[in-house]
């Protein structure tokens, strides 16, 4: 992907962005940078809303469900998402204890493996995903996103 390219495809993503926590054209700038051929992990980690916080025009708006579910319907479109594109959910777990470090309070933790950047930059683009993401803008408090290589492509053990 060259310069222009990317810039194209920055500006695209930044004005479809939904809230506030979308990448940032930086953050993405630096996805794009350098190998782009995978397969990657996307490691999320999630922290829930006690409630969901949806728009008040919209149709579960007074429903009061958890955010965790208005998550999971977010989640749901989102596994088909990268499926129908060679990806694979690698981890879903609820987070039961912290044993070393004092950071954030993490619900859960999901682990998505692409194929390459294309196949999760043109998730990003679908008009499907695009239309779940109020379900995860409403059900999340806070989230991070880290990118990884795999070091090991099978289970060792």
């Amino acid at each position: 992907m060259n310069e222009v390219e990317t810039e194209s495809l920055i500006t695209e993503l930044i004005e479809l962005s939904h809230g506030t926590i979308d990448p940032s054209a930086e953050q993405i700038r630096n996805l794009l940078s350098g190998n782009l051929q995978g397969p990657f992990h996307f490691v999320n980690l999630l922290v829930f809303k006690e409630v969901a916080d949806y728009p008040s025009d919209h149709e579960l708006a007074s429903h009061q469900l958890s955010g965790a579910d208005a998550y999971d319907k977010y989640g749901a479109v989102a596994l088909s998402q990268v499926t129908k594109r060679g990806g694979r959910l690698i981890t879903l777990n609820n987070i039961e204890k912290k044993v070393v470090g004092d950071s954030r309070d993490w619900h859960r933790i999901a682990t998505m493996e692409y194929r390459n950047i294309e196949a999760f930059t043109d998730m990003l683009m679908d008009p499907e995903y695009q239309a779940a993401l109020v379900h995860r803008e409403s059900g999340l408090e806070a989230t991070e996103v880290l990118v990884t290589r795999p070091l090991i492509t099978e289970p060792i053990g």
